[in-house]
């Protein structure tokens, strides 16, 4: 790019410079060329996308490295905002052959044990789902009712499952979620603390209907696919696949899938049909737990929805800390993202090189045709006192054309009617005034012959006499004498 621009430049400089200008003009233009090379790495204060000087940002077509979008999930999906809310829905599980599990055990007590069945394929779950910012809080509380069927009349009450899920929006700011972690059911024993799962699952919307993601927990891994029927979500529908880990360390083997369908409603609703569920699927309060299981938590209310307005936050009572948020939120991390400082464009660059060509190539040819003009200046006044020490003539106001002629005949030693290089030269050495190197006669005698025959004639010669400016030695002349002269020649 440099050399491309600059080559008007050298040829003129070439032209009319010395080998020492050249070489100095090309080496100050290619340390300006260097420095703008270096200069998009050390522009550091310059932002990328100002028009015409920088690169486009990155987050113009990336939203990962665009600062002014927000971790918000609402705010990077609107599906984030419609599936908010409460829910009651109607849960079915199914065996791995598509069979209803209108008979199922818990696991770990087995029909072999004799507590009974319970039906999961009529199972209630009431859901409540809240984005805040770049979290998202999942509880769901699932009912289901006993069978009736215990050994020796056992009656067991209704099964109550708590199922918290907490999640975080990630630094891909496209509206997915990572899962911090998944409670399931109260635990047992006392002091049990969240725990954050190595491997988090993801939760992608699809659309702004869909939701696509994978749940881990244990030795449980969970496909599942959330859908709203319509836009605000006021249907909704879910579909997910169970699969089992064996402890063996063998391959996951597909054990159940499930379907949930049902409906958004406002707050007094959902308390209100909780309600009716646990009394209608025989589960009591704690104070009125009675049999085997009258201390676990799973088969008693977990609150009274007919006395309380609003359903406990943490309904496992296993709850992250603020510093388990840390561990995923991106608001508390630092992004892999990062927009780079601005790089200057090709155009940018080329403008500001053939900007500053053009300065230098002015200053250059200032300074050049200054030292062309003194030494130009210099060598006819070397001639003129050459000529006036050999012709005895002080002032060119005592020139008349006689004088000239005699001047020009005097110099012209082969008579041939014109003065050649050489005859001027043994002139101005013969004098002994004036030390005129050999190029400096070639820029005098290529000024003074204005024909560029290679010769001088009289009109030529005396043309020379008029441009001399006379110095106080030999005569000051000014312009006016010189035109007057002229015009007498």
């Amino acid at each position: 790019l440099t050399i491309r621009y600059l080559r008007p430049a050298i040829i003129i400089i070439t032209q009319f410079g010395s080998f020492k200008m050249v070489t100095s003009f090309l080496q100050a233009a290619l340390s300006l060329s260097a420095c703008l090379c270096l200069f998009p790495i050390e522009s550091l204060a310059l932002k990328c996308g100002i028009k015409g000087v920088t690169m486009p940002c990155i987050g113009d077509t990336d939203v990962r490295y665009n600062p002014n979008i927000s971790y918000d999930l609402k705010e990077q999906n609107d599906f984030w905002k419609a599936i908010e809310g409460l829910y009651v829905l109607d849960q079915c599980d199914y065996d791995a052959n598509g069979s209803p599990q209108s008979k199922g055990y818990i696991r770990g007590l087995g029909e072999e044990l004799g507590f009974g069945s319970f039906d999961f394929c009529n199972t209630k779950a009431f859901m409540n789902l809240t984005v805040d910012g770049s979290r998202l809080y999942t509880h769901r509380y699932q009912v289901s009712k006993f069978n009736n069927d215990g050994a020796n009349g056992l009656v067991l009450p209704g099964l109550v499952v708590p199922i918290d899920a907490y999640s975080t929006s990630t630094f891909e700011k496209n509206g997915e979620v990572y899962q911090l972690g998944t409670q399931l059911g109260i635990p047992m024993e006392e002091g049990a603390v969240f725990a954050i799962e190595d491997d988090p699952a993801k939760m992608t919307p699809v659309g702004e209907r869909s939701l696509l993601g994978t749940i881990v927990y244990d030795d449980l891994q969970t496909y599942e696919n959330q859908y709203c029927v319509d836009l605000n979500c006021n249907k909704f529908s879910t579909y997910s696949e169970q699969y089992i880990l064996p402890d063996d360390g063998s391959d996951l083997y597909f054990d159940r899938f499930t379907r949930m369908n049902g409906k958004k409603v406002d707050e007094v609703t959902w308390m209100k049909e909780f309600d009716q569920t646990l009394i209608d699927f025989n589960v009591p309060a704690p104070e009125s737990a009675v049999g085997p299981f009258a201390s676990n938590p799973w088969f008693v209310k977990p609150f009274d929805p007919s006395t309380e307005v609003k359903h406990p936050k943490c309904i496992t009572a296993v709850c992250p800390t603020e510093d388990d948020w840390r561990v995923s939120d991106p608001v508390y991390g630092s992004s892999p993202y990062i927009e780079p400082d601005g790089v200057l464009t090709g155009g940018f660059i080329a403008g500001v090189t053939i900007a500053t060509i053009v300065v230098a190539v002015s200053i250059f040819y200032f300074i050049y045709k200054r030292g062309v003009e003194a030494r130009e200046r210099r060598i006819k006044k070397g001639v003129l006192e050459s000529i006036s020490l050999t012709m005895s003539i002080t002032t060119q106001k005592e020139l008349t054309p006689i004088d000239l002629g005699n001047m020009f005949k005097k110099i012209d030693v082969d008579g041939n009617g014109n003065l050649s290089k050489d005859e001027m030269k043994e002139m101005v050495d013969n004098a002994g005034v004036a030390n005129i190197s050999d190029r400096d006669y070639d820029i005098l005698f290529n000024a003074i012959d204005l024909d560029h025959n290679g010769t001088l004639d009289f009109i030529e010669f005396c043309a020379f006499f008029a441009s001399i400016p006379v110095s106080s030695e030999t005569g000051k002349g000014s312009d006016q004498e010189n035109d007057k002269l002229v015009e007498k020649v």
